[in-house]
């Protein structure tokens, strides 16, 4: 059975569920391995959404036809996240259920997998690794109207075959426009910032620095990096709260620089 549906989740962002329960096996009672799906041709919101759920849900297929399950369940979600050009940005999840058989013997695994980005460009598919850290010292201890949840959190993403190295500082804003928001000036470095630290990216792959601050107010985030002496950086002011989901700020790293952007809400599976 194959359900497919588009959603658009609050804030207006485009997302996509796609699910499938395959019993269609081999002649020894393995579960077929299934295609991926072909990238959109025009690509839209609503479409890349739409086939980067397919494509999480078939990769998580795949995955379990090649150990032998005789039986695969699998729903996934995706929400589009951004776009510069012809290459758009998406975060999928999937979860479901896999059968084995061992001797007559029936067992069952849940599959849950964390959200994932991915790259949908005119020439490639690229499903990005994620390494997760968690760079704040904890809860602040403050007052819940002083607090936010979830914390503020960035994802970096290197999409080319290159390893980066970036540094990542993240600084409180004062509150100077009545609250410590987006608007108001930069604090003195007296103040200090509330994150400085190395990040190494690996070619194709993620990291997402996770519970940066649970301080309600306004922040810079800033990403440095040099290659072949040539300094690209990747700058955005956020408010806390903002998106609900681990990271709400993206820093991309590409052939042609260094980007960042805002991430929408994510609704897990």
């Amino acid at each position: 059975m194959d359900r497919r549906a588009f959603l658009v989740g609050a804030g207006g962002a485009a997302s996509a569920l796609a699910g499938c329960t395959d019993l269609v096996t081999l002649g020894d009672g393995r579960v077929a391995k299934r295609d991926l799906p072909e990238r959109p041709a025009d690509p839209t919101p609503e479409s890349v959404a739409a086939y980067v759920a397919e494509y999480e849900e078939v990769h998580a297929h795949n995955r379990h036809a090649r150990d032998g399950a005789s039986e695969v369940t699998v729903d996934a979600v995706a929400t589009f996240d951004h776009a510069a050009g012809d290459e758009h940005f998406a975060t999928a999840q999937h979860a479901g259920t896999a059968y084995y058989e061992d001797d007559g013997a029936r067992s069952v695994g849940e599959l849950y997998g964390r959200p994932v980005p991915y790259l949908v460009a005119p020439d490639r598919t690229l499903r990005m690794p994620v390494e997760r850290r968690r760079v704040g010292t904890g809860a602040s201890g403050r007052p819940p109207d002083e607090t936010a949840s979830p914390p503020l959190g960035v994802r970096l993403c290197n999409v080319t075959d290159d390893p980066r190295e970036f540094v990542v500082t993240v600084v409180r804003r004062s509150a100077a426009d009545g609250g410590g928001g987006v608007g108001g000036d930069i604090t003195d470095e007296s103040d200090g910032p509330v994150l400085s630290t190395t990040v190494e990216l690996d070619p194709e792959s993620a990291v997402e620095l996770l519970e940066v601050t649970d301080v309600r107010g306004g922040y810079r985030v800033t990403a440095s990096m040099e290659d072949d002496g040539v300094t690209g950086q990747g700058r955005i002011e956020v408010g806390l709260p903002s998106a609900d989901r681990g990271p709400n700020v993206d820093v991309i790293v590409g052939e042609s620089g260094v980007s960042a952007w805002h991430l929408p809400s994510f609704e897990g599976i």
